[in-house]
């Protein structure tokens, strides 16, 4: 098996499905991805054997998992799956971190932080979205030599994919990896899980576009 010394992120990065099963033992692919299976379940306490075995009964079902799909397939899966998941939860989040900053504001004062780093983060996204949904992702499926405008889009999307990876490190710092404050409301749980859960999935979202899809397009 090669479970136990795969990064997490590695692990869902290419068979997405497979991060049901770690969710389910508490593995944090957002705080722990960088982490082989192994010292995850290490330090945690958790039974490698059998978190394997159910990793392997998950893979089963789809064997060669995103690297079996083609630059078409990948691009649908990105939008339909990743661009669809922004576009449904930016707004609701970004109304969410607001109210948190109102209500729990004066007591714990990185909400207003958050909320300042969240509006940035949600404007800049919905914008990174509309230009790989313009430009590249077009491109991905024409079959024309590569151009230095070309080269010039990749390294911008890129850029613009890790300045949204800075501003969730700071997200993650601000609330000390989403851990809950002491006697939180239900504004502060739903905020809290909605930023976890838009984590894990834009860390999904990079995987698919830098391993898989635009290397294909500089292979081709």
């Amino acid at each position: 098996m090669f479970f136990p010394d795969s990064l997490l992120v590695d692990i869902v990065g290419s068979h997405p499905g497979l991060a049901v099963v770690l969710e389910e033992w508490g593995l944090d692919t957002g705080r722990n991805g960088g982490h082989t299976l192994k010292k995850a379940c290490e330090a945690e306490q958790l039974d490698l054997e059998e978190i394997c075995r159910q990793l392997e009964r998950a893979r089963e079902a789809c064997p060669d998992g995103l690297a079996g799909l083609s630059r078409s397939e990948l691009v649908a899966h990105v939008r339909l799956v990743h661009h669809d998941y922004l576009r449904r939860h930016l707004p609701h989040l970004q109304e969410t971190a607001r109210n948190a900053a109102r209500l729990y504001g004066a007591e714990h004062r990185q909400l207003r932080h958050v909320d300042e780093i969240f509006t940035l983060l949600a404007k800049e996204l919905n914008e990174h979205l509309v230009r790989e949904e313009q430009f590249a992702f077009p491109w991905l499926g024409s079959q024309e030599n590569l151009s230095s405008l070309d080269l010039w889009m990749l390294d911008s999307l890129a850029e613009e994919r890790r300045k949204a990876v800075f501003r969730l490190n700071c997200l993650r710092f601000l609330t000390n990896h989403y851990t809950l404050p002491e006697s939180a409301g239900d504004s502060l749980k739903r905020l809290y899980s909605g930023l976890r859960a838009l984590d894990r999935d834009f860390q999904r979202h990079v995987y698919v576009e830098e391993r898989y899809l635009f290397p294909r397009q500089l292979a081709a």
